[in-house]
């Protein structure tokens, strides 16, 4: 008889669990940090073998001693001096790709290359997820986990905190509407070619005024280089900070890019997918600073306005947001 895997070091349920606890701290952590990368890459790991023992446990079991497979079955082990070995994780992708379509070679190549980093983080000098920008490997992670937890007949929601930021980066893999933006690009270029010195001159310091007295993230547009604003949607839950010292409350939270707009060349894009394929769909942090009485409310609403009749508001002043981190 086959003993019940609870609790059981190799079972899918306790594999998951950690995986969860991985993906906590990734969602704990900045986007742009090193460590989000470093955490995703190892809820990756026990995701892919919590979906491999889903399947079957013993398909976790290194074959070089039954006592692997007897151990992978819930029985205790048996040899002294014996501890169980299970298989290594390209390994566990190697199965999983031959064992289930969803799984396909493009998400193995993925998993292996993310894997690779974290090999290369944990066990070189390299400091391997430091300045690599999340539009690059963001969304495979989230497609990987997505075919990972199919196998185990889960969905996003089951390991994600916000599903929807995770399902839309998902469709910009494969949302038509991406596709089509390089062509867009390739026209407002050509125009803005067409355009002399003196004119892009001054569609450039338009650009920078305009840029300068909206709200957003401020980056370099694609076709004429100018000043352009990115708009975002919060893709992470709010960090709070007080600092007693300087007065102050910060708050930042993570953003994913859906607008873009350039003044200069007149270019405009929605979208995440359209954004993603050109090269705009890093995240940003948005940064608001309170002081600390205002964030509070030590004052009335109208204290707070008499105060900045009298030009006394330097001490209890809102600060701008600033996306520009």
């Amino acid at each position: 008889m086959t003993p019940t895997l609870k609790n059981h070091p190799w079972s899918s349920d306790t594999l998951f669990s950690k995986a969860l606890i991985y993906v906590g701290k990734m969602e704990k952590t900045r986007l742009d940090d090193a460590d989000y990368g470093l955490w995703s890459s190892l809820s990756l790991e026990f995701l892919a073998r919590a979906a491999l023992s889903h399947i079957s446990p013993t398909l976790l079991a290194d074959s070089h001693s039954w006592r692997n497979i007897h151990f992978s079955l819930g029985h205790e082990v048996t040899m002294k001096g014996f501890s169980p070995k299970s298989i290594g994780i390209k390994d566990v992708f190697n199965r999983l790709n031959e064992i289930t379509p969803g799984f396909n070679n493009e998400i193995l190549g993925y998993c292996s290359q993310h894997i690779e980093r974290r090999n290369a983080e944990l066990h070189t000098g390299e400091m391997v997820f430091s300045g690599l920008k999340n539009s690059i490997w963001l969304s495979r992670y989230y497609k990987s986990c997505e075919s990972l937890l199919e196998i185990m007949e889960k969905k996003v929601e089951d390991l994600f905190e916000m599903p929807n930021v995770v399902n839309n980066s998902i469709r910009s893999l494969s949302d038509q509407a991406g596709k089509s933006v390089q062509h867009d690009i390739s026209a407002y270029k050509k125009v803005w070619s067409d355009k002399s010195d003196d004119e892009k001159d001054q569609c450039r310091n338009q650009a920078s005024l305009w840029a300068t007295r909206q709200s957003g993230h401020r980056i370099n547009c694609p076709v004429c280089e100018s000043t352009a604003l990115l708009q975002g949607s919060p893709s992470s839950s709010i960090e709070t900070i007080t600092d007693q010292e300087q007065d102050k409350v910060i708050q930042k939270q993570d953003m994913l890019p859906v607008s873009f707009e350039c003044v200069s060349c007149g270019l405009k894009m929605n979208g995440y997918s359209r954004l993603y394929a050109c090269g705009l769909g890093d995240s940003y942090v948005n940064t608001t600073i309170f002081t600390i009485a205002e964030f509070y409310n030590l004052y009335t609403e109208d204290e707070i306005y008499e105060a900045r009749r009298e030009g006394e508001a330097s001490a209890i002043s809102h600060y701008e947001d600033d996306n520009n981190e």
